[in-house]
């Protein structure tokens, strides 16, 4: 591909700050989102409060599935930003920043300054980056740290300089106290992957300096993961390491929900494509032999295609599925998608413009009967709206409509191509992280904080706040004290008649259990959720039953 026109690299830059401002647009703007995001808030402010940076806890208890760094750059923002969501999600926007700065170097040192500039685009627009970007959990973050070890690593063995190496080690650590062994193991088979399909010969820095800088190395990643881990199984008995590692990692790995064999093949592959979309039509071409390319070039392109497959390879058989798994495919297939896009032939680039559009398609017909879907389906209107219709406003005409200009851009010449595309793409994620994602947290979200704000005002000390059958993260957050989860109806029955105050939120799906226990008042209905209580008390925005 030639280089960029001075206004297409003017366009490109401008394109990439707003990029940037992208992964916090409207980051404090919706609650967090249960159940994962104000359980990671609400164990660092936790943690924060009690002045303890050894324990996570939440609502009161020890939380063993997660290491201790997130937690504490949490409490970091915390402190700069005050305990809110912008806070909570501030370094999944940090992360997604870094890797596209990571992806910006490596693609300069190796495909020019045009790639570079695609590369960091692609990355900071692709549809996984920006939804992860505004989550407050650790897998932006993870990501990020692995990114890290996996270019160091891959630039110090090729270049042998030993700098590299202890860079490698420190993401590496990251990673590890990020999430655990994961962060290492990954890493590790990637690199082993790209290093075995590359055929590379060890390289002769190795026989003089393997040494000292594997030992240099190791020691620095021993001096920054370890201490941590000591104090917390020191501190727990060893409790942490059998819960942490056999339950979070080997037994979520191996047990789970039975799927058929073509649910396993299918949900990785096509899980990596959506969170790469739309970038990943092109990476689907990327992932085939690229004949234009130097020999440095073809190493670079091995170690993207390893990388993207490797993930998916891994988490292919397990029993729990998470989309978060493959995150780390993305940057490498977003990598792909780049080098088809520089280097592809005449008969590459027409099949690639052909994916574009069928994607941009598929995704405006997505979004224009997004709205007749949820409301067709029973079970989906009755989780986000209860028993009234869900109406989502003009927010998916216009996302629709987005995906429509997108689909046109794939007539273009190739700069301008990207360039309307990319455009596109802010323009969507804007309104994406405007508009709907408050008209998504209004049914999903708002009632159950407005609740938990409401109750924790009210209540004393020692009255009770309870959640019905549903997951309590979000109550635990906004209402900053304990909450007791209940699933048995006669329980609750029993908990009612205290002469303490006992508030209850409960979803409209539960309700129907609620219909033969007596001892409670209705009093507020916000959406699908209902606040009870066995005290007849009132909510200024109090409706009719």
């Amino acid at each position: 591909m030639e280089e960029m026109e001075p206004m297409e690299r003017f366009l490109a830059f401008l394109f990439l700050l707003a990029a940037i401002g992208l992964c916090f647009w409207g980051a404090g703007r919706t609650p967090l989102f249960d159940t994962d995001e104000p359980r990671y808030a609400q164990t660092a402010r936790e943690m924060m409060e009690r002045g303890d940076w050894v324990l996570p806890t939440f609502n009161g208890q020890p939380r063993y599935a997660k290491p201790a760094l997130f937690y504490w750059l949490l409490v970091g923002a915390y402190r700069l930003f005050g305990v809110n969501e912008f806070a909570a999600r501030f370094w999944s926007g940090i992360a997604a920043m870094a890797i596209a700065l990571l992806l910006f170097f490596a693609f300069r040192n190796s495909f020019g300054e045009t790639a570079s500039l695609v590369a960091a685009g692609n990355w900071l627009t692709a549809v996984g980056t920006q939804i992860f970007a505004h989550a407050a959990i650790t897998d932006m973050t993870l990501t990020a740290f692995m990114t890290g070890a996996i270019l160091a690593f891959w630039v110090g063995w090729q270049t042998g300089r030993g700098t590299f190496f202890c860079l490698a080690a420190i993401f590496s650590a990251g990673a590890v106290l990020t999430k655990g062994p994961i962060g290492l193991v990954l890493c590790a088979l990637i690199l082993a992957a790209a290093l075995f399909l590359s055929r590379s010969p060890l390289p002769r820095w190795t026989r003089h300096q393997w040494g000292w800088v594997t030992l240099c190395s190791l020691a620095l990643f021993l001096l920054l993961a370890l201490p941590w881990y000591v104090a917390i199984n020191l501190r727990t008995g060893g409790e942490f390491f059998r819960q942490f590692l056999l339950v979070e990692n080997i037994q979520r790995y191996a047990e789970g929900g039975k799927l058929p064999l073509w649910v396993h093949l299918i949900y990785f592959p096509l899980t990596a494509f959506l969170l790469a979309f739309p970038w990943s039509a092109w990476s689907i071409w990327g992932l085939g032999r690229m004949r234009r390319l130097t020999e440095w070039q073809q190493r670079w392109h091995i170690l993207w295609q390893g990388w993207a497959l490797v993930p998916i390879a891994l988490f292919t058989f397990s029993r729990t599925k998470n989309p978060q798994y493959v995150l780390l495919s993305t940057p490498a297939l977003v990598a792909l998608a780049t080098i088809w896009f520089v280097h592809a032939n005449e008969r590459r680039e027409r099949w690639g413009r052909r994916s574009w559009l069928v994607g941009a398609l598929v995704a405006a017909v997505l979004f224009l009967s997004l709205p007749f879907v949820l409301n067709t389906v029973p079970d989906w209107r009755m989780r986000l709206g209860g028993w009234e219709r869900v109406d989502w406003g003009w927010s998916v005409w216009v996302m629709a409509g987005i995906w429509g200009i997108s689909a046109v851009s794939a007539f273009l010449p190739r700069s301008a191509f990207w360039i309307v595309g990319v455009g596109a793409l802010l323009a969507f994620h804007a309104w994406a992280f405007g508009a709907f994602a408050l008209r998504l947290a209004d049914y999903r979200q708002e009632p159950l904080k407005h609740f938990a704000q409401m109750a924790a005002r009210q209540l004393a000390p020692h009255d009770l706040l309870v959640v019905y059958r549903r997951d309590l993260p979000s109550v635990v957050f906004y209402s900053h004290r304990r909450v007791l989860r209940i699933d048995d109806p006669k329980r609750l029955e029993t908990l009612l008649r205290r002469r303490e105050r006992v508030d209850v939120i409960v979803h409209a799906k539960a309700l129907s259990d609620l219909q033969k226990v007596t001892g409670w008042h209705l009093v507020e209905q916000r959406r699908a959720y209902f606040w009870l209580s066995n005290r007849k008390v009132k909510c200024p925005s109090h409706p009719t039953f």
